[in-house]
């Protein structure tokens, strides 16, 4: 076929070339950033953020806080890629210019091995043929400190001017393989050792990014390692953050050697950090496990890729050796601490620091009643006046095989109810000190009880003369009160009366004589006792005591008056009295002592001093427990 000659031909040729030329294609093109410390460009592209010990806290722990690793792309100006457009048409079949970045993300310590893309761009002939994908996405899962600074992060940059060489496959199958990624929880995905890693690292392996294009001469690539990302000592650490500058470079047009390059945004590769998952954070930074519930803490959900999960179901659906029963023999000491091991040590294979760990743990023992004997509040040990045998009980079973004192602390940074050993230190001076403080009212006790308890008068008098004394009248004599009511305590005091002795002189009345042996003086009526009281012998107080017929005794205790005075020098006990006795039912019985010696004994009524309404407010006191039934007795 020939082509005609046309004058015009020349003039055509060259609007063709025109318009060729002012049909640009875009690339992009990335200015990765410097490791390089003494470049001033690194400035640019590195930012560091400092974090702290949490508070009470001497130095930064491994098992304080999780980390994780997240790819954002920030936009720097909306229409740089649109720039130069009238229309957009995404019509193209083949791709004749992509790039891509793309990380590889590594952790041997959780068998972590996968890829995420930072961002994908494929265009055409022209600039308005393009696609462009940047997500923000996690490129880790949250993992305990100490195990994410093994994170090791390289990123390969992609570029292409093939229409043969497929870089969106390549794209598609990266982001394939880390869509296992997509979630935001611990406890599941890389932190179940063998298990949802085991799925990660197959699909990552099976089409690893190194060895899905084979780069011609007209592709490049080019891969880098990443800075740590996090690291700490002692007690400050430092997150890293790397940005990438994304530019659009416009290539073609009349003059080729003109570039003109436009930056379009930041692709930010960042850390994040918190000290729980399953807990609220107070303002300190140190979170808040206070206000929970043993059933609200089992239902926190993980995400996962599958869906939401229960943290109860993680842990009883793991397939870990030391799978603990959730639901053990409460009243089984053994069994809940054997269990309480076995929640520790699945929970931390399972990723969860010691915040949640130990909030998990605390809410699991607090079904337990050893658990809350071992964590009894001091002010509540005080008022009840737990004794120190039952004290020393109640910190045997403190969970040792379970619990270490690193566990106590976390739980009591919280906001727990726990007892550290400083806690129980204190609670053991203070009971020392409060049996100091009772042992001289124990004293009195136990040998005035034994006096009551007797019923040979001779022995009675021996045992209670060394225990009497009066400033007045000296050893062997007390002085007695009455404040019960008039029960006949004056008559229980009076000597019986002596028979008369018959006379010497003969008489002449036999019937005198008969009558002046047989009748005597009628004994004078006994004084009443005043109010306050008269001093008596020991042998007059064995009397009143075997007078009034004693059934039963309680124990004694100080008066409430005297509790949380420096020192105590009078207590009370409850009797009983026998049927027929001079009492009916009973009362009480005051004592006052002073150098191991009782110097007041007072009869009186339970109310008062208001002793009954103390003995129902507070049972036991000092060791001594008065039970209600005692009470209703006495009245």
């Amino acid at each position: 076929m020939t082509i005609p000659y046309s004058r015009f031909l020349p003039l055509s040729f060259c609007i063709s070339a025109l318009l060729a030329g002012c049909a640009p294609t875009r690339q992009l093109a990335v200015n990765y950033p410097s490791t390089d410390e003494g470049d001033p460009k690194a400035a640019q592209a590195t930012k560091t953020r400092p974090f702290q010990a949490l508070p009470n806290f001497p130095s930064i722990d491994g098992d304080d806080y999780y980390v994780k690793l997240i790819a954002e792309f920030a936009f720097k100006g909306d229409t740089a890629l649109k720039s130069g457009c009238n229309s957009l048409i995404a019509s193209f079949s083949k791709n004749d210019l992509s790039s891509a970045l793309i990380f590889n993300v590594r952790n041997s310590i959780l068998k972590l091995d996968t890829e995420a893309v930072g961002y994908s761009y494929q265009s055409t002939t022209g600039k308005c043929n393009f696609k462009f994908e940047a997500k923000k996405q996690n490129l880790t899962p949250w993992m305990r400190l100490d195990s994410g600074t093994e994170t090791q992060v390289d990123y390969s940059l992609y570029s292409s001017a093939n229409s043969d060489v497929d870089v969106a496959g390549l794209v598609s199958k990266t982001t394939a393989a880390s869509s296992l990624l997509a979630f935001t929880g611990v406890g599941l995905g890389v932190a179940v050792l063998g298990q949802f890693t085991g799925q990660l690292l197959n699909t990552s392996q099976q089409t690893p990014a190194s060895q899905a294009v084979t780069p011609p001469a007209n592709q490049s690539a080019e891969t880098h390692s990443l800075p740590a990302f996090v690291s700490y000592t002692d007690k400050s650490g430092t997150l890293k953050e790397t940005a990438f500058k994304v530019n659009a470079v416009t290539e073609g047009g009349v003059n080729p050697l003109n570039e003109d390059i436009k930056p379009i945004g930041e692709l930010r590769v960042y850390p994040e950090i918190t000290p729980s998952l399953l807990l609220r954070t107070k303002a300190d930074g140190l979170p808040d496990a206070r206000d929970v519930s043993w059933m609200e803490i089992s239902q926190s959900p993980m995400k996962s890729a599958t869906g939401d999960i229960k943290l109860q179901q993680v842990i009883e659906q793991s397939k870990h050796p030391e799978k603990p029963n959730l639901q053990p023999n409460w009243n089984d000491y053994e069994d809940v601490q054997v269990n309480c091991r076995k929640i520790k040590v699945v929970m931390k294979d399972l990723g969860f620091n010691k915040f949640d760990r130990n909030a998990y743990i605390y809410y699991f023992l607090l079904n337990s009643a050893d658990w809350k004997n071992y964590n009894i509040p001091a002010q509540k040990a005080q008022a009840e006046s737990v004794n120190t045998k039952t004290l020393q009980n109640y910190r045997r079973n403190n969970f040792g095989a379970c619990l270490i004192s690193d566990d106590i602390a976390a739980m009591k940074a919280m906001g727990l109810p726990v007892n550290t050993e400083s806690d129980w230190a204190q609670m053991g001076d203070s009971s020392q000190k409060k049996e100091q403080f009772f042992m001289p009212l124990k004293s009195i006790e136990r040998q005035l009880l034994t006096v009551l308890k007797n019923t040979n008068q001779a022995k009675m008098e021996s045992q209670i003369y060394p225990l009497l004394t009066t400033a007045g009248k000296g050893d062997g004599t007390v002085l007695l009160q009455n404040h019960l009511g008039d029960f006949g305590l004056e008559k229980l005091l009076q000597q019986p009366a002596a028979p008369a002795a018959p006379t010497s002189e003969p008489t002449q009345n036999p019937e005198a004589a008969t009558n002046a042996v047989t009748i005597a003086p009628s004994a004078p009526l006994p004084p009443p006792i005043p109010g306050e009281g008269i001093i008596i012998t020991a042998h007059q107080l064995v009397q009143v005591f075997l007078g009034l017929a004693f059934n039963e005794f309680s124990c004694a205790r100080i008066i409430p008056e005297q509790m949380g005075k420096p020192t105590a020098n009078a207590g009370i006990l409850l009797f009983t009295t026998q049927a027929g006795g001079p009492r009916a039912k009973g009362g009480a019985m005051e004592f006052e002592f002073s150098g191991g010696k009782i110097n007041r004994i007072a009869f009186q009524s339970p109310s008062y001093r208001d002793f009954e309404q103390d003995t129902i407010d507070h049972p036991e006191m000092g060791g001594c427990r008065i039970d209600a039934e005692l009470l209703t007795k006495v009245r």
